[in-house]
């Protein structure tokens, strides 16, 4: 039972298949291209977030001033006030 495939049919099959990976090649090429595209953009919003995440935490960290922690201390860790302060030299 020999094939019968003639030589013009397995050239037209074998352009079909290229041209169809072809394609697909071309389509994937382009969801990549879309995919890091929308990595850069998630990218930049996330500096952004932690950017304004620091900026946040230090405007806090300045809101509380010496004189809250100092009242903290005293009422809640029941801490004193030094008797006498000692200078050091260095």
């Amino acid at each position: 039972m020999p094939l019968n495939i003639n030589k013009t049919k397995l050239n037209i099959a074998l352009t079909l298949g290229v041209v169809g990976l072809s394609l697909l090649t071309i389509f994937w090429h382009h969801q990549m291209y879309l995919l890091y595209v929308q990595s850069k953009r998630i990218e930049a919003q996330n500096h952004q977030l932690v950017a304004l995440h620091k900026q946040l935490l230090i405007e806090q960290s300045e809101a509380i001033s010496g004189g809250e922690i100092k009242a903290k201390a005293l009422k809640i860790l029941k801490m004193q006030t030094p008797k006498r302060q000692r200078e050091l030299l260095l």
